[in-house]
C-alpha cells in the first residue's frame, strides 16, 4: 500500500514535468512569458491564499522561517568547508553552493507537499519557500555574481520579489483577522490554483533546455551532497525547531529532499558562474530525486 501511496505522490509529478520536457524539446518553447505571469500572479496568488487562509498558529510558521534561515546558514558553511578542501577556486565554489545549497521546494516540492499532506502541508511549505526565494535573491545572487554584487544591493533584491510581499500581506491580514472580500478571494484562489501546475510545466521547460556537462567529479560531489547530506542536516537542525513526527518536521524534511532549484541555473546563467555545471546538477538531481524523495516519503508517511 505504502507503495502504491508513493507511486502515487511522486510519478503525476513528474509526469507534469515530463509534459513541460516535451513541449520545450518538440515545440521549443522557452516558458519565459509563463514565467512572468507566475512570478507576478500565480504565485503571490498562491502564497497569499496559504497564508489567510491557514489553520496553523503563527507561531509554527515563524518557527519555518528560522529553520529555513539555520539549515541554510549550517550547510553553507560546510560547503565552503568542502570547497577549500577540494581547492576549488571562486566560480567552482560558488558552483558547488548554488547546485547544492538551494532546494527545489517550490516548483517541485510543492506539489508533492500536497499530494501528501494536503493544504495545511502546502501552507508549511510556502512559508519554507518563500524564505528560500528571499535567500536564493540576497545570498544566491551574492555567489553567482562572485561577490561582484554589494550586500545592499542583494539586500534590496528582497523588497522585489512579488511573493515575499503577498506572505508578508497574507500574515499581516491573518494576525488582524481580516478576511478579503469574498469577490476578491475567489479571484486570488482561482489564480492560486494555477500556480502548482505551471510551476511543473515550468520546471520541465527549464530542464529541456539544459546541456549536460561531463564532469563527471563535480556533478557526483554536488549531487550527492544535495540529495544525501542536505536531507541530513535537515534532520539534525530540525531537532531544534520541531519532533519529525508533527506535520511541520515531515513536511520541511520532505523539503529539504528536494533536488536542485532550477533557478540557481538561470543565476549562474546571467552571472557566468559555471553555468553549465549548475546545470548539469539540477538535472541530476532532479532525475535522481524520483527515488531519493520517494524513500524520504516512505519514512515519514509510516
Amino acid at each position: 500500500m505504502l507503495i502504491i501511496k508513493l507511486i502515487n505522490v511522486v510519478l503525476p509529478v513528474f509526469a507534469v514535468m515530463a509534459v513541460g520536457f516535451i513541449l520545450g524539446r518538440v515545440l521549443k518553447l522557452n516558458g519565459s512569458s509563463l514565467a512572468t505571469v507566475c512570478l507576478y500572479v500565480f504565485n503571490p496568488a498562491l502564497y497569499f491564499n496559504a497564508m489567510v487562509k491557514s489553520t496553523l498558529d503563527s507561531f509554527i510558521l515563524l518557527k519555518v522561517f528560522w529553520f529555513a534561515v539555520v539549515l541554510f546558514i549550517v550547510f553553507i558553511a560546510l560547503l565552503k568547508v568542502i570547497a577549500r578542501f577540494m581547492k576549488f577556486d571562486e566560480k567552482t565554489a560558488n558552483a558547488l553552493i548554488l547546485s547544492s545549497g538551494f532546494p527545489n521546494s517550490g516548483n517541485y516540492g510543492l506539489p508533492i507537499l500536497l499530494f501528501s499532506f494536503g493544504e495545511p502541508g502546502v501552507t508549511v511549505g510556502v512559508v519554507f519557500m518563500a524564505t528560500q526565494v528571499i535567500l536564493m535573491n540576497s545570498a544566491g545572487v551574492y555567489f553567482a555574481s562572485s561577490a561582484q554584487q554589494g550586500i545592499k544591493e542583494a539586500l534590496l533584491n528582497i523588497l522585489r520579489i512579488p511573493g515575499f510581499i503577498a506572505v508578508v500581506l497574507g500574515l499581516v491580514l491573518r494576525l488582524l483577522e481580516v478576511q478579503p472580500p469574498l469577490v476578491l478571494d475567489r479571484a486570488i484562489t482561482l489564480l492560486g490554483g494555477a500556480a502548482i501546475p505551471t510551476l511543473l510545466l515550468l520546471l520541465g521547460l527549464s530542464l529541456s533546455r539544459i546541456k549536460l556537462h561531463k564532469s563527471w567529479g563535480f556533478v557526483s560531489l554536488a549531487t550527492f551532497l544535495k540529495l544525501a547530506v542536505y536531507p541530513l542536516a535537515g534532520l539534525l537542525v530540525l531537532k531544534l525547531f520541531f519532533p519529525l513526527e508533527t506535520l511541520a518536521g515531515k513536511v520541511l524534511l520532505v523539503c529539504a529532499a528536494t533536488p536542485t532549484a532550477a533557478t540557481t541555473t538561470l543565476l549562474a546563467v546571467q552571472f557566468d558562474n559555471r553555468p553549465e555545471l549548475v546545470s548539469t546538477v539540477t538535472f541530476a538531481t532532479t532525475a535522481l530525486s524520483l527515488v531519493t524523495v520517494s524513500f524520504v516519503l516512505s519514512r515519514v508517511m509510516t
